[in-house]
């Protein structure tokens, strides 16, 4: 009778796991076939060489990232500060940065929060059209390096 106590339980256990789970992976639009503007873009300027170089204090950067929503985890970024993670300050101060963000394209360098539409036209990204900009009051802003 004792074993037969555990085995239910051991299935309790098992199907709550799976309700679990199963309620915890929320599907997205880009797993149902039809990925978002912010991560086709973030995903084309990665695939392509653009990089932004920022600093995790920068309040201009934090924005530029909350532009691309979801998809920022995609962005080819570069951090310069030491004291961020997996900085690379090195090669921040090899390639010349004096502020944040700033976005090299195509060999070109952009400073400041650029909207989602220019990224798209800088580096040449063929997209139906760009999502409303809900906020543009930071646009172009950024933070001088130390």
């Amino acid at each position: 009778m004792a074993g037969t106590g555990k085995l239910r339980l051991s299935l309790a256990i098992g199907v709550l796991s799976a309700i679990a789970l199963n309620s915890c992976q929320a599907v997205s639009i880009e797993q149902l076939g039809a990925p978002s503007y912010e991560s086709e873009l973030a995903d084309y300027l990665s695939n392509t060489g653009a990089t932004m170089y920022g600093a995790y204090w920068c309040p201009h950067c934090a924005h530029q990232k909350q532009l691309f929503s979801h998809a920022a985890q995609l962005l080819p970024y570069v951090e310069c500060d030491a004291r961020g993670v997996n900085a690379q300050v090195d090669l921040c101060n090899t390639v010349g940065i004096n502020a944040y963000p700033t976005w090299e394209i195509n060999g070109e360098f952009y400073v400041g929060t650029q909207p989602l539409n220019q990224l798209a036209i800088l580096s040449g990204f063929q997209q139906t059209a760009a999502p409303d900009q809900i906020d543009n009051s930071d646009l172009g802003g950024f933070s001088p390096a130390p």
